[in-house]
């Protein structure tokens, strides 16, 4: 999973849950803003997406939500820093050289609207985390590997994997060059919850290569993310499992929110990334 894409889909998600049937205490839909960004030290751009609400039943695209007159600021232990409103990407943002988002420190996020109605925030940014370790083996021609529990500095996390580096030649009995294998369930990870068996998957055809090499991406979230990204799968699959023939008997729940004054997310995560060689 890319962090970088949790974004895709927010709004419309926040609203589908009200759709669904699950109700933003004292706010209407129609009176419901959302806002969402999360910050990293990695991220050159720091960007925060506001959207308004509508009625229930009412069909709007994302764009004609988009919220681009309010006062959208960040601040550290010491300044305030304003965001600007790009109309490119319909979203408020600061370069990370004037913010300066560094690990281990706390950032607060408010929204001022247009209508004087104020929105908050506020995260903070977890330590770097180690390089996850990698231990695997050979299986006949594919490599079988699983993931250490990450360092004590890391509660909530995530993973990405992808192959690098690869050199293939496809021959006779052998057309397939190497691919990872799925994973189940969501991938979001509560280090006391995690095993030494949570993670374990297979580079399939990784000894078919001349050359090949896994990249393992750690990303530490702080709760604030984990919950929200946690809710948000739950809240997929309850979509995904209903249907107007199969209602599914179970009752949605409501997306995690950390924003006083309306919905959505402000969290943080950083990340290690390591490259083990296969062969």
């Amino acid at each position: 999973m890319r962090i970088g894409n949790f974004l895709v889909g927010l709004v419309s998600i926040w609203f589908l849950s009200c759709q669904s049937g699950v109700e933003i205490e004292r706010i209407s839909p129609e009176n419901l803003v959302a806002v969402s960004s999360l910050i990293s030290p990695q991220d050159s751009i720091v960007k925060v997406y506001v959207y308004q609400g509508k009625a229930l039943g009412s069909v709007v695209r994302s764009s004609e939500a988009v919220i681009n007159d309010a006062k959208v600021s960040i601040a550290d232990d010491s300044t305030v820093h304003m965001l600007h409103f790009d109309a490119k990407n319909n979203s408020y943002f600061v370069d990370n050289r004037t913010l300066k988002v560094r690990p281990s420190k706390n950032y607060k996020l408010q929204v001022l609207l247009s209508t004087g109605a104020i929105l908050a925030g506020n995260c903070t940014v977890p330590p770097n985390p180690d390089k996850a370790v990698v231990e695997g083996n050979k299986e006949g021609n594919d490599y079988a590997f699983s993931i250490q529990k990450p360092a004590n500095n890391v509660s909530f996390f995530t993973f990405h994997f992808e192959l690098k580096n690869v050199v293939f030649v496809p021959k006779l009995g052998a057309s397939t060059g190497p691919y990872l294998g799925l994973l189940v369930g969501n991938g979001l990870f509560d280090a006391k919850d995690f095993t030494v068996n949570s993670i374990e998957n297979k580079a399939f055809n990784a000894y078919l290569a001349e050359s090949v090499s896994l990249q393992t991406v750690l990303y530490s979230l702080d709760s604030h993310s984990y919950h929200y990204l946690k809710t948000r799968a739950e809240a997929y699959t309850w979509e995904a499992n209903t249907s107007g023939l199969i209602p599914n008997l179970k009752e949605p729940k409501p997306l995690y929110s950390n924003i006083e004054g309306g919905v959505g997310i402000f969290g943080a995560y950083n990340r290690s990334i390591s490259l083990t060689p296969i062969q």
